[in-house]
């Protein structure tokens, strides 16, 4: 168990991402990072500081404050936070499902979700 991606990416082949005491996306370390299926997942690999020649990425940050985890809420329990949440993630509780072989992820929006980009715009994975 770590709360640090960067870490996690050198030390592990496989990784397993929670959100308030739930499994929401596991898949190998290499396909994790290049083509994240959970918006969490998403957001934890956008913080990650990144340098390049001349530039730095810019702080990422989500939106509200995490829910107490003695009033989870209803739904997904990442939809308060979610920039890709419709209103379906409110009331639904998406199980962990396969995306691809060796990757699943808990978001009714898996399928979606476009390749991240990194500091210099450029796509960073397959979508």
């Amino acid at each position: 168990m770590a709360h640090n991606l960067a870490v996690v990416q050198h030390l592990s082949q496989r990784v397993a991402v929670m959100y308030l005491g739930r499994i929401v996306e596991v898949a190998d370390t290499e396909e994790l990072f290049r083509d994240p299926r959970h918006p969490y997942t998403r957001a934890l690999i956008d913080s990650i500081p990144r340098m390049s020649a001349g530039s730095v990425n810019a702080e990422a940050v989500l939106e509200g404050e995490p829910p107490s985890p003695f009033a989870v809420p209803s739904g997904c329990r990442f939809h308060p936070r979610c920039p890709y949440a419709v209103a379906a993630c409110r009331t639904t509780d998406p199980a962990l499902e396969a995306v691809t072989p060796g990757h699943a992820s808990a978001c009714i929006r898996a399928r979606e979700l476009d390749a991240p980009t990194g500091a210099d715009g450029q796509e960073q994975g397959n979508a």
